[in-house]
């Protein structure tokens, strides 16, 4: 602290300047002081009262302050005080009242310049260092957020929520540095607070490493959100997967989210209805949780929803079938929803594909009439019921229609013969009876895949089953069919499938069978099946299994068979054959082609190669 008695520029508090400025004389700055300073001993209470207030206040402008700025201003504080305490009991009272104003208004100047260089000092340093940035662009920003109706204040000042973190973020640590006022800056919140609830970290500094998703290139950076992994905006090139991005730090309108098979977990955050220009959402084969956000139905611009496989609960919002009336896929199988599927959807008229398979919905299938221009109906692995869906046989716009392993009783009805354009018809395990309309097969005669397992079919299988020259596989096991094999099986050449066990269809095996040259499986086990197996079976050089047993088979198993290099397993027990089986055939299990060979090796017929004797 500088002595004010030794000062040339300062002492009693009055300015002493030198002769080149034009300051008081010396003359006059004594007649001053004589004026303001004569003896007075009622002025020792100021004196004291003015002691305490400098050791106050200026230990506190010393801690508030940086080093340089604060001893300039301490040295000039002590100078005023020391001024003070030693003339202060010399003060008459006349001078009393000046000196105490001109103290208390140096006191507050000062205060207040201090004050304003460590808040600009602080300022300066939290941004330089990378800190919280101004409180008021934090208020900004929540006052943004919550005017849209996006997040509730609690959530966005609560510590244990993804919502505080992804506003911290795009406030405080954004190197994009957006505006609070930029309509894009929504969906830069709404994007991090999915980051943030899925991807299991709260880190600020380089969360695209810290989280667990697979692929999180570029999110949360400074980069534009159309250079985020998985993103599309307005304007860009879907196709275009080259390395160099030239719109890389462009902030345009999300349109495509993809982020499929990359290890998300959590629940879906009801913030994703910022992104107002979506066009796909695609989060399929994830770990996602919770329930579907009845804010999505906001995104009406929405044609493409994705969230197969899964662990989604609850069940599917009514409202999504209003609001989401322009959608054209809606996949949501492989979850865990429950409930009824809403009679709402019937206003989803835009729908190509719906598929929600594979949960635990519950009830009838609600009208389905007008999603005339549908092409893929899976209901498959649910709990429905009710009789077969008669609204169904009016979507004739359908390619894929899969309503196998619910509780469907009744028949089917011959209406489905309006399905002209249908490739696949799996209705498997539906606990449905009765025969199969002619109708059907003369007239949906596009189908390359056919399955009626696991049913109460009865009658015979029609002949007109010849007109499904495009057939790759053929499900009718596990039924009550009678009669025998169609002959005109053999026209299906491109069959790949055929699976007949667990009927009552007799007759013999036939030889037209053979034409089948795709054929890699074949089960016709657990039948009535009476002849031989013909020879001509040899021909068959791509199949793999052939499963006959359980019938009234006889004679003696074809030695052609030892042609089929690609067979793997044969199961030829619970027949009637006779002799041995021929060395062609042991020869493949030598060469371990066949893996399982079964038959009976006691009695009538001797296997010696077998690998499973009954």
């Amino acid at each position: 602290m500088s002595d004010p008695y030794n000062d040339p520029y300062t002492f009693d508090g009055l300015v002493r300047r030198s002769s080149n400025e034009g300051g008081l004389s010396d003359a006059k700055i004594e007649s001053a002081r004589r004026f303001l300073y004569e003896d007075d001993d009622s002025f020792s209470s100021l004196g004291e009262i003015t002691t305490n207030l400098s050791g106050l206040d200026v230990d506190q402008f010393k801690n508030s302050s940086s080093s340089s700025s604060s001893n300039n201003n301490n040295n000039n504080n002590s100078r005023i005080m020391n001024t003070m305490i030693y003339y202060g009991k010399n003060i008459k009272h006349r001078g009393r009242k000046i000196l105490l104003a001109t103290a208390t208004t140096l006191m507050l100047v000062a205060s207040i310049v201090l004050i304003h260089r460590h808040s600009q000092n602080q300022i300066q340093n939290d941004n330089e260092s990378g800190h919280h940035l101004h409180g008021p662009r934090l208020q900004q920003f929540h006052t943004a957020i919550a005017e849209m109706g996006l997040t509730s204040q609690t959530d966005l000042e609560d510590p244990n929520t993804p919502q505080y973190h992804a506003v911290q973020w795009v406030a405080n640590h954004d190197g994009a540095k957006l505006q609070p006022e930029d309509p894009l800056v929504l969906q830069r919140y709404a994007l991090a607070t999915l980051y943030y609830k899925t991807s299991g970290t709260q880190d600020m500094n380089d969360p695209a490493t810290a989280g667990q998703w697979i692929e999180a290139d570029k999110w949360l950076t400074k980069s534009g959100i159309c250079a985020w992994h998985g993103i599309v905006c307005d304007g860009d090139d879907a196709n275009d997967e080259s390395s160099e991005n030239p719109q890389e730090d462009r902030h345009g309108s999300v349109q495509t989210l993809e982020l499929h098979d990359n290890e998300l977990r959590g629940g879906l955050p009801s913030e994703l209805s910022a992104l107002t220009d979506l066009y796909k959402l695609d989060l399929s084969y994830n770990a996602l949780t919770g329930t579907l956000p009845k804010s999505l139905g906001s995104l009406d611009r929405l044609r493409e929803l994705d969230l197969r496989d899964n662990h989604i609960t609850g069940t599917i919002p009514k409202t999504y079938g209003h609001d989401l009336s322009n959608l054209r896929q809606l996949i949501l199988h492989d979850n865990n929803l429950e409930g009824k599927i809403p009679n709402e959807i019937e206003h989803m008229v835009e729908l190509r594909i719906l598929e929600l398979g594979m949960n635990h919905l519950t009830g009838k299938v609600p009208g389905l009439d007008d999603l005339t221009k549908i092409r893929e109906l899976v209901l498959y692995a649910n709990k429905l019921e009710g009789p077969f869906p008669e609204s169904i046989s009016k979507l004739t716009s359908l390619v894929v229609l899969n309503l196998s392993h619910n509780h469907f009783t009744g028949v089917l009805p011959e209406e489905l013969s309006h399905l002209t354009r249908l490739e696949t018809l799996q209705l498997r395990n539906m606990n449905m009876m009765g025969t199969i309309p002619l109708e059907i097969f003369n007239k949906v005669t596009r189908l390359t895949e056919l399955s009626l397992s696991e049913n109460a079919f009865t009658g015979q299988i029609p002949t007109t089953i010849g007109r499904l020259k495009d057939l790759h596989a053929f499900f009718l096991g596990e039924n009550k069919f009678n009669g025998s094999i169609p002959r005109q099986i053999g026209l299906m050449a491109d069959l790949t499938t055929l699976e007949l066990q667990g009927n009552h269809i007799g007759g013999s095996i036939p030889n037209l069978i053979a034409a089948m040259n795709n054929l890699g499986q074949m089960n016709l086990a657990r039948n009535k099946l009476t002849g031989t197996i013909p020879s001509d079976i040899g021909d068959l050089h791509r199949l793999q299994t052939l499963f006959l047993e359980s019938n009234k088979l006889e004679g003696s198993i074809p030695s052609e068979i030892g042609n089929l290099q690609t067979l793997k397993q044969a199961r030829l027990y619970d027949n009637k054959f006779k002799g041995s089986m021929p060395m062609e055939v042991c020869d493949l299990t030598t060469d371990e082609d066949l893996v399982y060979l079964g038959a009976d090796c006691t009695g009538d017929f001797k296997c010696e190669c077998c690998t499973k004797c009954f």
